[in-house]
């Protein structure tokens, strides 16, 4: 969704996994500006000039490549577009739920990405409603997942544990459309106001 000039982005080194644009799972790839000191996980073969030894993953690696291909030539259509759909889920749920918060910048931020928190409601109990109305959504980064702890990032940006348990992270894609958008804002402010009912009651009966 962002340039990836190594240049302007002034990187030394720069990893990349496929999946993240619709390539294969299990590949990726890494670039090595000339001249940087690099010391290889795994020798013996020398294969990939010495960088990794192994038999290399050749479909992989050219599943990789057009994927790649196909997103570089998609990137600023399709930037625009999906940043669009983030854009009108932002302005729908501030709508719907008067209590929302935004968490990071509202513009300075992947066209892809929404991540919000709604105080008073835990994350866990809106995913499985969320599930079972078909949408898909997740409470923090993959490599997070199964983690009790609040997110270390919305914290270092302010949030308290209890609203970062709260948070709901939404990933927009390719196939994602308005309606796809639409169908969110009709199913979460009930999710959420019926939630909160519980959750008083609750407090209510101890």
């Amino acid at each position: 969704y962002l340039d990836l000039s190594t240049t302007a982005l002034g990187v030394d080194l720069l990893s990349l996994s496929a999946h993240k644009f619709y390539g294969p799972k299990g590949v990726g790839a890494l670039y090595v500006r000339r001249g940087t000191p690099f010391m290889p996980l795994m020798a013996g073969g020398g294969q990939e000039r010495e960088h990794r030894s192994g038999t290399e993953n050749i479909p992989g690696i050219v599943g990789c490549a057009r994927a790649l291909e196909l997103a570089a030539e998609e990137r600023e259509r399709e930037s625009q577009r999906v940043g669009a759909l983030r854009d009108r889920m932002v302005s729908g749920l501030r709508e719907a739920l008067p209590g929302v918060l935004l968490n990071g910048h509202a513009a300075l931020r992947l066209p892809n990405n929404v991540n919000v928190s709604l105080p008073g409601v835990e994350a866990e109990p809106l995913l499985m409603g969320l599930d079972l109305a078909g949408v898909c959504a997740s409470s923090g980064s993959a490599c997070s997942t199964g983690s009790l702890e609040p997110s270390h990032v919305l914290t270092a940006l302010g949030r308290t544990a209890e609203v970062a348990r709260s948070s709901l992270r939404f990933t927009l894609g390719r196939k994602n459309t308005a309606e796809d958008v639409d169908a969110l804002l009709r199913v979460l402010p009930d999710l959420v106001q019926r939630l909160q009912g519980t959750s008083v009651r609750g407090r209510v009966r101890v």
